[in-house]
Order: C-alpha cells, then sequence, then structure tokens
C-alpha cells in the first residue's frame, strides 16, 4: 500500500474538527477517547494538522518508505516471554500520531513464501517450522532439540501464527530490498525485522528466520558490496555467520561482550575483537567481520564517539555500495535485557552518522524489551531519517497513552532519561575505549581492500558467484604462470643468441 502526503493547504473548513484543536495554537488536545468519537477523514484532518504545525514534510533530495504489515503486532510468544510484538504497535501508533506517514512512501508487504525463505535457510528447516504448533510439538523429539527449541530457557517458544510471523516480519524486509534495488527509496525502513540470531537451519535467541541476510542476499544481485552495521546489545552473530566465507558483506557488530550477572557469557558469547572471520588466508571472507565488544554501562558520550570513528573508517576503506543497519533497542538504557546506559539521542545518532554517508539503506529492527521505549526510539529514528524534529511532549490523541505516562514510564515524554528506573555502573573506562579503537584499526588493516566484482543482475546465488570468481581467478594465474614460462624461454632463446661462439655453443 502506498500513500502519498495528505495536502496541507486549500482543505476545506471542517467545524466538527476544529472544536477539539486548541484556539491558541491550533494543536489538538482532546485525549484519545475524543479522538476515537471522529469520523476517518476527522481523525485524518488531525493528524494532518499536526504533521503541518509541526513542519513535518517530505525531505527533498530524497526518499524515505516504510514497510510494514499490521498483522506482525497480533503474535505472542507468551506472557512471560521478553519478545513483545506489541512493541510494534507502539511505534505505529507514534509514528502516525506525529504525523511522519506525510513524509514518506508506506508500504504493506505481503509475506514471505517459502522458496522465499529458502535463499538462506534449509528446506527441511522451514518445512518443520511451517508445521510445528503448540498442539503438535514434542519437545523431546531430536528435530524439536536440533532446530533450536525448547532447553530451559525455551528462548525459541513454539506460539501459534508462528509460520505467519517469520513470514511477515520477512516480507517487509525483502520489500525494503526491492525498494533500494528498483530505486524507489534511498532509505527503507522496516522496524518489524532485525531477527540476526537465527541460522540457516536453527532458532535462536527469539530469531527464527534471518530476514536480514536475506534482505542482504537481494541487494547483492545488483551491488557489490553491502556494509551491515548493528547496534543491537547482542553480538550479531547469524548474519556474521551467513556470510563469513565472502568479501562482498562486511558486517560490523556493536555489542555488550563478558560475562553477564548470573556469572554466564553475555548472549550469544561471541563477537570479541579478535574475532575478524576466517582464518584461512585463502578465504575471502578474512578480515570481512569487525566486532566491538563493549562492557557494561556505556554512556552517551562514549557511544557515539566510538561508534562514528570506527563506522566512518570501515565506510571509508570497504566503500560499500549499499548499507544494512539492525537498530536494536535493547542498546537503550533501562532495557529488562540490556546493560548499556544510553538514551534516545544517543542510539539516534548512529542513525545520523549512516544516513551522512549517502548509501542507500536498509533500516531495520531488532532487540527491544521495554516497549515503550523501542517505540520512542524507532519514532525518533523515522524522524532521523526524514529529517524531521518532533516535540518532546506526546500528542495527547496517541492510542495506549497511559503506556507512556508516570513518572516511571518516562512522563507522558518522547524524551525521556532512560535512567529514571535503574542505571548500569559504567565499565569502560575512556583510555579502555580508545585502546578498543587502535585494535578496530588494526583489524582493519588486513583488509585488502574494496572487492570489485562483476555485478550480479541474474539472481545467481553467492556460492555460484564465489565459484565463478574461483574459476576465473584459476584461469588468470594459469595465464600468468604461461606468459611467464614463456617469457623465460624467449629470455633463454636471446641470450643464446647472444653469446654465438661461446663456450655453451661450442659444447
Amino acid at each position: 500500500m502506498r500513500v502519498s502526503g495528505y495536502p496541507m493547504s486549500n482543505r476545506p473548513s471542517n467545524n466538527i474538527v476544529e472544536e477539539y484543536l486548541s484556539p491558541v495554537n491550533d494543536i489538538y488536545t482532546g485525549d484519545f477517547q475524543d479522538f476515537k468519537s471522529l469520523n476517518d477523514s476527522e481523525k485524518q484532518e488531525v493528524i494532518a494538522r499536526e504533521a503541518e504545525d509541526y513542519g513535518l514534510e517530505r525531505p527533498q533530495g530524497y526518499n524515505v518508505s516504510f514497510h510494514y504489515n499490521p498483522h506482525v503486532e497480533y503474535h505472542h510468544f507468551g506472557s512471560s516471554h521478553p519478545m513483545k510484538p506489541w512493541r510494534l504497535t507502539l511505534t505505529k501508533q507514534l509514528v502516525l500520531s506525529y504525523g511522519l506517514e506525510y513524509t514518506m512512501d508506506l508500504y504493506e508487504p505481503r509475506p514471505a513464501n517459502f522458496n522465499e525463505l529458502a535463499i538462506f535457510h534449509d528446506r527441511e528447516y522451514l518445512s518443520y517450522l511451517s508445521e510445528i504448533t503448540p498442539q503438535n510439538a514434542k519437545p523431546d523429539d531430536a528435530q524439536y532439540i536440533a532446530y533450536g527449541f525448547g532447553g530451559d530457557s525455551n528462548d525459541c517458544p513454539v506460539f501459534d501464527g508462528l509460520w505467519n510471523y517469520v513470514s511477515l516480519y520477512t516480507g517487509a524486509s525483502m520489500s525494503a530490498a526491492y525498494n533500494l534495488l528498483n530505486k524507489q527509496s534511498d532509505i527503507a525502513i522496516n522496524w518489524s525485522g532485525g531477527l540476526h540470531h537465527a541460522k540457516k537451519n536453527l532458532a535462536s535467541g527469539f530469531c527464527y528466520v534471518n530476514d536480514i541476510v536475506i534482505a542482504i542476499q537481494l541487494l547483492l544481485t545488483q551491488h557489490q558490496r553491502v556494509l551491515y552495521i548493528d547496534i543491537d546489545v547482542h553480538h550479531g552473530d547469524g548474519v556474521e555467520q551467513a556470510f563469513e566465507s565472502t568479501d562482498r558483506v562486511f558486517t560490523l557488530s556493536f555489542h555488550k561482550y563478558g560475562i553477564d550477572r548470573h556469572g554466564w557469557p553475555f548472549f550469544p558469547g561471541t563477537g570479541n575483537i579478535d574475532e575478524i572471520g576466517p582464518k584461512d588466508p585463502a578465504n575471502r571472507g578474512k578480515a570481512h567481520s569487525l566486532n566491538i565488544p563493549i562492557d557494561d554501562g556505556i554512556d552517551d558520550h562514549q557511544y557515539k564517539s566510538l561508534f562514528k570513528t570506527v563506522t566512518s573508517k570501515v565506510v571509508e576503506k570497504y566503500n560499500p555500495q549499499a548499507i544494512v543497519l539492525q537498530s536494536g533497542a535493547d542498546s537503550l538504557g533501562g532495557d529488562r535485557l540490556g546493560r548499556f546506559n544510553l538514551n534516545i539521542k544517543a542510539h539516534g545518532s548512529c542513525i545520523e552518522t549512516v544516513k551522512s554517508f549517502g548509501r542507500p539503506l536498509i533500516l531495520i529492527g531488532g532487540g527491544g524489551y521495554t516497549p515503550r521505549n523501542v517505540a520512542r526510539t524507532w519514532c525518533h529514528e523515522t524522524a532521523v531519517c526524514v529529517g524531521a524534529t518532533l516535540h518532546d511532549d506526546l500528542p495527547t490523541h496517541i492510542p495506549y497513552l497511559q503506556a507512556f505516562q508516570g513518572e516511571e514510564n518516562g512522563g507522558g515524554r518522547l524524551y525521556p532519561d532512560l535512567h529514571n528506573t535503574k542505571r548500569h555502573d559504567n565499565l569502560n573506562t575512556d583510555p579502555a575505549l580508545q585502546k578498543l579503537v587502535e585494535r578496530a584499526m588494526e583489524n582493519l588493516r588486513y583488509m585488502e581492500g574494496a572487492p570489485s566484482v562483476v555485478v550480479n543482475t541474474k539472481g545467481i546465488t553467492e556460492e555460484q558467484i564465489m565459484k565463478i570468481r574461483e574459476q576465473v581467478e584459476q584461469e588468470l594465474a594459469d595465464e600468468e604462470e604461461d606468459r611467464n614460462y614463456s617469457l623465460a624461454v624467449e629470455k633463454t632463446r636471446r641470450t643464446r643468441e647472444r653469446n654465438i661462439g661461446g663456450r655453451n655453443e661450442r659444447r
């Protein structure tokens, strides 16, 4: 579904709506109950006025698109599970209530189908995923355990509508990728995606299908090099693993690393500074991963400086033609599972930095387990994408406004201090972070510059591309060997011609 901007001028007078507007500043002051009593055109008028009064308009010189199927928010992992798709409902309502819909193209993507998910995932795994339900699941079944379900933590529970859920969020990421490929968008947003832990045949860390990998594979059909950036509090292990043997994707992850408060390695336990890809020097993926492990409690200033310094250097050296940014919101202060002290605008500064590079960009969701703050952050970052400035007092007509009210919930503001409930001790010293940056720069030295390959417009798989490249390079090596041999023979012949009558000839 594509929605054009609502006309901001020459609108007919509407007395019914006007009586709900403040006579002083024309800002709607009714609550959601009043707003619900309006008809559809009156509601649209209120939101259009919100956008107009605060100067929200489409950005000049580039297009932003918003990809979202509302059915994704109807799924439920379980009452005690930290993953709450309801955070997507709150995000959508904030985006709409601020009038950001008038600054973007809106799309309601179709679900991805089985064959599209099989671009990356094992077909047997997908078949199992498509058929399993809470009613037929067998926790003692070997496949159930092998595919990542169950276990003590039950991170990936089986719930009603599981197949529909993964198809919906992946379909939205594919839709975003196609918009970039078709040059309909310069920035494409899908907050429902970003499930970065899923492996080829394994559910992991609340993730069942890796929509990011599939979106990147689509981008590789036209782009030589894609940079993947992950600012989730957890290491983007699934994406890194998927592309570990190619130089056409560079993965950069900023995340918590170390021992958690229970004495266990912080999930997933990977992503140390020395993990830069395969060790085999012949593997093209060597030095095409960069991990930035961070300790508890990093603050706004430290994180912004670290992110900008490292990411700018990666972009300079790798020169990507497109970027995918996973904006996991569990790196915020006060997150249920996170351990950082970031506020919303510091998190959003990462999007500002990446946007400034001027490359085609997919902005995608991820973790985030305090729903009200996830919604605030992704609403703010949507505004960053379109170049809009949002007012701090939340619009009164937002549904579920009570989720944001009360000092413990942010006092009805868009940008509350996220340390109002808890703050983690900052274990990151400035000298340690400087040393971390130095190690990162040293790791980048091992990358042999940006690869240049024939752009794939035929839908060829990455594995096929790598085989073709190996064949071509072997042929070039053989030709070089033949050429060197011919030169050696020619040199010997000429030497002998110059030495006619010499000692060797007489013999």
